[in-house]
């Protein structure tokens, strides 16, 4: 089913085609026009339908095309006054300027085929009545037998009406050049691109239709004024139609609102008509928008996707962490505290029964004893290794310095204002410091290291170098890369660079990544 708007523009134009035949027939069989004055109008009425067809095509949402298909068979109305027949004589009088109310609308409307501002409203109503309301008294007060309603005769009271639509055509079409000026002024570039032609016919056809009205009809140049008037006014249609024609959405600018993330720019230009868009830029933004559309929405899925996933590793370190714990318990109050009590034991049986034994029995005895305070040292720095109390109880400064202490090797300490962090960022920075020492130690060939541990920006940053050998790699052995998957879990990276000069392994944490 046809749009409501295309069928009354296939009307339109049907009736402006007869229309145009029939005024064309009329100024030819009146005698009064030459050639030049009879070719000039009807060339002007029938580009008017051409261009209001094209913009219609390339738009057909927007009213404009109707708007421009009007002008031209209002042109064509007013020449109906050369009829001999008197009805359609008494019907043409009342629209002998009726191109004027309707091509101010047009230039006014031009390109969004709508009046914006309350000025524009009020202009374009005073057009009309006017005009047609100076029609109405040229045609009660006219001498032209072929006027069926005339009341009388009075060819002063038909001149008095007509120096008033003059006035007002004068007035009105000031009023319009103010605002293609005003509007051409503000309007943004796409928009002066489409406003250029139709403001510079308007100006040009005023000036010489100003120049010529000021002379008077005695005046030589008075004559080539009226035709270079006819001539610019022939023209006008064109600039319309060169608008249609220009009036798409450039590369430039379809670059920068596909640039735009939220797609808000996208958006605005296909509601507004700032920028004229024919029907392949209307596709063309159609499909820009869906691609930006369906780019938020995938974005904001795979945003909440990795959120998700930083969760979940975020509660696996949590989860981790806790079993260590769990872990450090058990062996500190269990098998620990069992092989202390087995030591007690033994020695207790040592003194009281160790002159009964012979000394074979009491040399094993001692020896059982020795490596059974061997493994509760052991175990005691299993459990440390684990998580160690130091690190809960005083926070990682306090457990990097312990480190420090028992690492055996030269190890330089800066620390800046520390504050207690997050259980699990703590822990991370712990067990990296610890496995960067203790690479340090048994392949770097150095006995001097630096650790250094400060809050900047939001993130605690850890730093572990040292002097030797070099060779480091996170994908070799499990203990860096199984740091760097625990580091990255909690939202930080982790960063080793490591050749002859040296090794140095970094590790920025954001503060608050261990809370849920």
């Amino acid at each position: 089913m046809q749009h409501p708007r295309t069928v009354a523009m296939t009307g339109l134009l049907a009736a402006g085609c007869v229309l145009g035949v029939t005024a064309l027939t009329l100024k030819a069989a009146d005698g009064g026009h030459s050639a030049l004055d009879t070719a000039l109008s009807t060339t002007t009425g029938f580009l008017f339908l051409l261009a209001g067809a094209v913009a219609h095509v390339r738009r057909p949402a927007n009213p404009i095309g109707v708007l421009i298909v009007l002008a031209g068979v209002a042109l064509f109305l007013e020449d109906l006054q050369f009829t001999p027949d008197p009805v359609l004589y008494t019907i043409a009088v009342p629209l002998r300027a009726a191109s004027s109310p309707v091509i101010a609308h047009l230039v006014l409307a031009f390109p969004h085929g709508r009046l914006r501002s309350r000025w524009e409203r009020l202009l374009v109503a005073a057009a009309y009545l006017v005009v047609l309301g100076s029609g109405v008294l040229g045609l009660l007060f006219n001498s032209d037998p072929r006027d069926l309603l005339a009341v009388t005769a009075g060819s002063a009271r038909g001149a008095f009406a007509d120096r008033v639509l003059a006035l007002a055509a004068t007035a009105i079409s000031a009023g319009v050049v103010v605002v293609l000026l005003y509007r051409w002024l503000s309007g943004r570039l796409p928009q002066r691109r489409l406003l250029s032609p139709v403001i510079l016919i308007a100006l040009l056809g005023a000036l010489t239709s100003a120049v010529g009205t000021a002379l008077g009809d005695a005046h030589p140049l008075s004559d080539p004024m009226l035709q270079a008037y006819r001539i610019l006014f022939c023209l006008w249609p064109l600039a319309f139609l060169v608008g249609v024609l220009r009036a798409r959405v450039g590369n430039a600018e379809m670059i920068r609102l596909l640039l735009e993330r939220d797609g808000t720019g996208l958006a605005a230009l296909v509601q507004d008509d700032e920028v004229w868009k024919d029907s392949r830029s209307i596709d063309a933004l159609s499909a820009a928008a869906g691609l930006v559309l369906d780019n938020q929405r995938l974005a904001a899925e795979l945003e909440q996707r990795l959120a998700e996933v930083r969760a979940s590793r975020a509660r696996l370190v949590a989860a981790g962490d806790e079993e260590r714990r769990r872990i450090e318990r058990d062996l500190h109050d269990g098998a620990q505290q069992r092989l202390v009590s087995v030591v007690l034991l033994l020695r207790m049986a040592d003194r009281r029964f160790g002159t009964e034994l012979p000394p074979e029995v009491r040399a094993l005895l001692t020896r059982t004893v020795e490596e059974l305070q061997t493994a509760i040292t052991e175990l005691r720095e299993l459990a440390r290794g684990i998580r160690p109390a130091i690190l809960t109880e005083a926070g990682l400064v306090a457990a990097v310095r312990s480190l420090a202490d028992r690492i055996p090797m030269e190890v330089a300490l800066s620390v800046g204002t520390v504050p207690r962090l997050d259980g699990a960022v703590e822990a991370t920075a712990y067990f990296v410091t610890s496995e960067a020492l203790t690479n340090a130690l048994k392949h770097a060939q150095t006995d001097h290291a630096h650790v250094r541990i400060a809050v900047e920006d939001g993130r605690l940053r850890v730093t572990v170098t040292d002097t030797g050998v070099g060779g480091a790699d996170t994908e070799a052995g499990s203990g860096l890369a199984g740091l760097r998957d625990r580091v990255q879990a909690l939202g930080g990276e982790l960063d080793v660079t490591s050749g002859p000069g040296g090794t140095k392994v970094c590790a920025v944490i954001p503060l608050g990544a261990g809370k849920p």
